[in-house]
């Protein structure tokens, strides 16, 4: 279904590890997001889901938002970067904005969302010009998710032994 990015670029998803360590500290959900055009990064978001609670405020949407006017201008010309593969709520807006490609590190196998694309018709037909790389990056994606589970003690889930 997924044609694979070539070459996801390491600095990009360094960025949005930080991201997610930025969220770790402030005592969220560690996922991390980029947005990159032509090699540089246009946007850069932390979840905020549980600090303050707002189960609406995903590193991937916040990334979205805070750039919607570029994205509208430039469709299927920006790559998101980010620590966990999306949920639905996400994946939806990364297709309905145009964003080109995806680059994912750890897999979420609760709500992760990538599976779900085959089952409608305007996404199926949206995610075949989506490019998308799985698992890059993705012990040091998984190792901070591992240390919030560890720390807060909820979302076990994604809890996963490194490889």
């Amino acid at each position: 279904m997924f044609r694979a990015v070539e070459h996801p670029h390491p600095d990009f998803m360094l960025a949005a590890l930080e991201q997610a360590r930025l969220a770790l500290a402030a005592g969220n959900l560690p996922i991390g997001a980029v947005i990159v055009h032509e090699g540089q990064i246009i946007a850069r978001a932390h979840n905020a889901v549980d600090v303050p609670a707002n189960d609406t405020q995903h590193a991937e949407l916040l990334a979205i938002q805070s750039v919607a006017p570029f994205l509208a201008a430039h469709k299927h010309q920006c790559t998101l970067y980010t620590t966990l593969e999306p949920c639905m709520m996400c994946l939806g807006a990364i297709i309905n904005v145009g964003i080109d490609a995806l680059v994912i590190g750890a897999a979420d196998t609760w709500v992760g969302a990538l599976g779900l694309l085959a089952h409608g018709d305007y996404y199926r037909y949206k995610a075949e010009s989506l490019v998308v790389s799985q698992g890059f990056m993705e012990q040091e994606s998984q190792a901070l998710l591992n240390e919030y589970v560890q720390r807060k003690g909820i979302r076990q889930h994604l809890a996963q032994s490194l490889k």
